[in-house]
């Protein structure tokens, strides 16, 4: 029992010793992927794709918006003119118009959230292959997301390194 407790100390003790010599040759890397979000030029093409995408919805948002706020001022302005029947028609086609325009408003700002969160998602997966691109090229044999470590130092950053890769794509 002393030679197999003996003989297994002695097992680990020669396995550990490569393992911390190992530890001091790594190359690590460390990446901010907010900082690379953000300053990529990525963001401003999702950007206007984005905005291009939804313009038409937008201005018919905006269209009804004045639509309805016209509605509101003629039946201020000319309700003591009209008889009650044309002043119920009118504000129930101003609550029509502006449970359309919730309506409408809604599924914008809800296809709108969905599709930069693709858009985002797509940007993370080019972010992805850039980072082990460049990780492969340089070298590094561990790259660290620097948001989720406590302390790294500058030299270790190499999210500038990536977000120039990027603008080459």
């Amino acid at each position: 029992m002393k030679t197999f407790l003996k003989a297994a100390t002695l097992a680990v003790a020669m396995i550990s010793v490569p393992a911390v010599n190992a530890a001091e040759v790594q190359k690590v890397g460390v990446v901010f992927p907010s900082k690379i979000m953000k300053e990529s030029p990525q963001r401003e093409r999702i950007i206007k794709k984005l905005e291009a995408e939804f313009k038409a919805r937008y201005e018919a948002l905006q269209s009804l918006e004045k639509e309805i706020t016209k509605l509101e001022k003629s039946l201020k302005r000319d309700a003591e003119l009209m008889n009650n029947d044309e002043v119920t028609a009118m504000q129930r086609k101003v609550e029509v118009k502006l449970s359309e325009y919730k309506l409408n408003r809604k599924a914008f700002e809800e296809d709108n959230r969905r599709r930069q969160g693709e858009e985002q998602q797509k940007a993370l997966v080019v972010v992805r292959d850039v980072i082990d691109a460049v990780a492969k090229e340089q070298g590094y044999d561990i790259i660290l997301n620097g948001e989720q470590i406590v302390f790294a130092k500058p030299a270790y950053d190499i999210s500038d390194v990536v977000i120039e890769e990027i603008s080459k794509k």
